[in-house]
């Protein structure tokens, strides 16, 4: 970093009277001291020994360079500070999943290939940032608003980390099921995904809760929860049994219901009774010939991607046939879900699933199999590229985007299902040999 730069400090010599006393033109300035003090600039200071009068300060090239440069440092500790509300979203990495997984030495197997998990990264922009990511070809610049919605960065954050402890559930219980195994899966409940600001929720539930009762109901799923409060009218008090996702203690909780308001065109808001009341009160219609009608509200929405069966619902699985510990390494959100699921397969069996070749995969794993979609495929698609892979495995949705970026040596493929993955793999050359004990 440039220093900064500094004149020499004005020299203290002290002055003998001379012998023209009386002539106050050739008398220096004086302290309260009697010491004679320089002026610069006017013409009257005291010499230094110099001939031609006293020195004046000389304006250099090396001292226009240390100010210039003095400029940009104070300009960039400021831009430093601006937080602009923009994130800039770049490719990541793309390392192999499998130093990720651990299983017992027993049941792993070698096998040439890899499957890779590809991420990008996310960064909140700072005004000193934002030149080199709009002046970067492979970096997309997007408003917070598109990327936290009406979140906080800490319910942003939070949801992240849900996703990767979903993605990774769903994957042991896939993958598993896939090589033949029997893995035990239980409904624990609706899960709280996101809460809308100003709802009845907002007060005292939390991103990452389980609601498991709705007035000593059961409510295994998160369609269950939504049926259940569609039966009861708006204001009306209920009791809910909550606990914290994945193994919290159980509480219970009393609501009052609130009602849903049209904020927006294509937008609906949750409000208390009495709240919210510039906005009108939405009707629904639920079938044919049936009179729209009110529907009462908490204020809380589901994580999704795999369908209604399993959107928003908490499981517990196990125990399993095979003890599996993944890790995130401090990487969120979902859409390691089909890497960690294939790559945990090419763990386990002793068919080669990948048939030899570098796979890259993203998409989001749902419980039943289902790949969802994902983002930032094209910055993806750029790390898969950087990491060698030959094969690229994305959500239908993804495959325009990842195709455009792919270049010539990486093959995409579009997969909305486990099912449809392995296919690919094996038209490739990939085998998989099923376990039959279970």
């Amino acid at each position: 970093m440039a220093g900064y730069g500094s004149m020499d400090s004005v020299q203290d010599g002290s002055s003998v009277e001379g012998e023209h006393q009386d002539d106050e033109r050739s008398v220096a300035p004086r302290d309260a001291l009697g010491v004679a003090v320089e002026v610069y600039g006017d013409g009257t200071g005291a010499g230094r020994g110099r001939r031609g009068g006293g020195d004046r300060f000389a304006w250099t090239a090396s001292h226009t360079l240390v100010s210039i440069l003095a400029v940009i440092l104070v300009g960039a500790v400021v831009a430093w500070f601006i937080q602009l509300p923009y994130y800039a979203l770049t490719p990541g990495s793309a390392p192999s999943v499998s130093s990720l997984i651990k299983v017992p030495s027993a049941d792993r197997h070698s096998h040439r290939g890899s499957v890779l998990l590809v991420y990008v990264e996310l960064t909140a922009m700072r005004a000193l940032y934002y030149p080199f990511f709009w002046l970067d070809p492979n970096a997309a610049i997007y408003p917070s608003a598109s990327i936290l919605g009406g979140e906080s960065t800490a319910q942003y954050a939070t949801e992240g980390e849900i996703d990767m402890s979903t993605a990774q559930q769903a994957a042991s219980v896939v993958a598993l099921k896939q090589l033949g195994y029997k893995v035990a899966v239980v409904a624990l409940g609706a899960l709280i995904y996101g809460i809308l600001p100003g709802s009845p929720a907002a007060s005292a539930l939390a991103v990452g809760d389980v609601i498991s009762k709705v007035n000593g109901f059961k409510v295994s799923t998160y369609l269950d929860l939504q049926n259940k409060l569609e039966t009861i009218a708006p204001g009306a008090t209920v009791h809910l049994v909550v606990s914290a996702y994945p193994a919290g203690k159980a509480r219970t909780m009393t609501f009052r219901l609130g009602v849903f308001r049209i904020t927006g065109s294509a937008s609906l808001g949750c409000f208390p009774e009495g709240k919210g009341t510039k906005f009108k009160i939405a009707q629904f219609v639920t079938g044919k010939g049936v009179k729209p009608r009110r529907f009462s509200c908490l204020g809380i929405y589901p994580q999704g991607s795999g369908g209604t069966a399993v959107d928003g619902t908490a499981f517990k699985i196990g125990p399993l046939p095979v003890k599996v510990d993944l890790s995130s390494e401090g990487i969120v959100g979902p859409s390691a879900g089909l890497a960690f699921t294939l790559g945990l397969m090419q763990e386990l069996d002793p068919a080669n699933l990948t048939g030899g070749l570098k796979v890259a995969a993203t998409g989001t794993m749902s419980i039943d199999g289902t790949v969802g979609d994902v983002g930032g495929v094209a910055q993806k698609t750029i790390a898969v590229r950087g990491a060698g892979a030959s094969v690229f495995l994305v959500p239908p949705q993804e495959y325009a985007v990842a195709k455009a970026h792919a270049g010539p040596h990486l093959k995409v493929y579009a997969v909305s299902t486990i099912n449809q993955a392995i296919h690919v793999l094996v038209s490739l050359g990939g085998r998989i040999a099923r376990n039959t004990a279970g």
